[in-house]
């Protein structure tokens, strides 16, 4: 395939939307379906680009004013697409049904087969000699045209691919979807809730439950393999977390949550190669949040890849300088790394996690690692045991902070009898 370019640049309020809205397509997706038609179709085209443009949910895509790029825009969470549908269209035509929100397996058929292939439409020539671009180029009704043919005609040829989405909706799948759909999903909206309200064994029923009513429901997949791999509201299981959660990976690539929970628990198995193809595709569908860059650095640090792990952690902070649990993650990685200026790797952590609580003076956790790194500092004692009493004050059931003090209190008594 010729070099094109791909760029995902979301809109400045991305960050405060983050989880309310997000690309159900990557450039992987794409480059599939442009290796899939002639290569005279898209000559022209010199980059595709992933926004958050889409006007609420008025515009899917577009191309741009040279008529050589093409954008694909992020559109909330749950969402129904029937709204764009043509009258010669179904939603069972993407793996859909009537009347409730769509799968994301039919969401991200729709955005390939039909939109992407609709903004590729717009780019072709139908009259040459025309001196206006408008004149020039498909108008909307030749470009619907163009996407309902070449999706036809895709779809009718046999192609192996482990993706669905590069398929049309099989027999089983749409017998499922009938069948199984609305109340599952409805499970899977009212297990939200319960997450929410950190009811997890209510939630994980209800994630399971939907799951049983309908097996592709990637998001409810999702949910159900993070509660899995915490051990909250069912039991811990990092091989059935990783199985869940590969499944949900499969029917959407594009689920920044399920991607990351399964490289953490990869990671934990010691799948290293797997985990770090897992942790740098999060990283891709959440380019702009540093949460996935410091999860990925801390695990990188636990493989004893310092080096690599303080980069990340720096472009991690870089992003964002006041996330609480990045400076605390990077103090660790400082306490953990074999250097023969281990000193000054001690004083950084404490600067590191001081900072922590001054951020957030609420969080026990932050507390409590300042303690626990300050008992390490010749002198700083009295100021540890203060940290940890203070996180156990906030958190009466920090078990470490109490241990810790435990400890410190032991040891003053056997001096004393002394």
């Amino acid at each position: 395939m010729r070099q094109l370019t791909f760029t995902c640049r979301p809109s400045p309020r991305h960050q405060f939307l983050r989880g309310r809205r997000r690309h159900f397509v990557t450039e992987a997706d794409v480059r599939v379906v442009l290796d899939r038609l002639p290569g005279r179709l898209w000559e022209r085209v010199k980059g595709v680009h992933f926004n958050d443009r889409a006007r609420g949910r008025r515009c899917l895509g577009y191309v741009r004013q040279g008529r050589d790029e093409i954008a694909l825009c992020s559109l909330p969470q749950r969402i129904s697409l029937a709204a764009f549908l043509r009258r010669s269209q179904s939603p069972a035509q993407f793996g859909a049904v009537r009347g409730c929100q769509w799968p994301s397996l039919a969401v991200r058929r729709f955005m390939l087969y039909d939109v992407f292939l609709h903004e590729l439409g717009h780019l072709q020539i139908v009259d040459e000699k025309a001196k206006s671009i408008r004149r020039k180029f498909a108008d909307e009704t030749r470009a619907q045209d163009f996407a309902e043919y070449w999706c036809r005609t895709l779809w009718s040829q046999p192609f192996d691919h482990p993706d669905p989405v590069h398929g049309p909706p099989t027999p089983e799948e749409l017998e499922a979807l009938n069948h199984g759909w609305k109340t599952s999903h409805g499970d899977y909206k009212k297990g939200l809730l319960c997450e929410e309200s950190e009811q997890y064994e209510e939630a994980a029923l209800l994630f399971t439950r939907a799951v049983e009513r309908y097996p592709g429901h990637a998001p409810a997949l999702e949910r159900l393999g993070a509660l899995t791999y915490a051990g909250k509201g069912t039991a811990q299981s990092t091989v059935g977390s990783i199985e869940i959660l590969s499944e949900a990976v499969r029917l959407d690539p594009t689920l920044e949550d399920a991607n990351l929970f399964l490289a953490m628990a990869l990671a934990r198995e010691g799948r290293e190669a797997e985990a770090r193809r897992c942790f740098e595709r999060a990283m891709l569908i959440d380019s702009y949040h540093p949460l996935s860059m410091a999860v990925y650095a801390d695990s990188l640090a636990d493989w004893g890849c310092f080096d690599e792990a303080e980069a990340l952690f720096l472009k991690a902070l870089k992003k964002n300088d006041r996330c609480v649990m990045t400076i605390r993650d990077y103090a660790r990685c400082l306490v953990r790394r074999p250097d023969p200026e281990g000193e000054a790797n001690i004083g950084r952590a404490v600067e590191l996690f001081a900072r922590a609580v001054a951020i957030d003076p609420d969080d026990a956790e932050s507390h409590y690692r300042l303690g626990d790194v300050l008992l390490c500092v010749d002198g700083e004692e009295e100021r540890a045991v203060a940290q940890l009493e203070q996180a156990l004050k906030i958190a009466p059931s920090h078990a470490k902070a109490a241990e810790r003090l435990a400890e410190i209190q032991a040891e003053r008594n056997g001096l004393d009898e002394s």
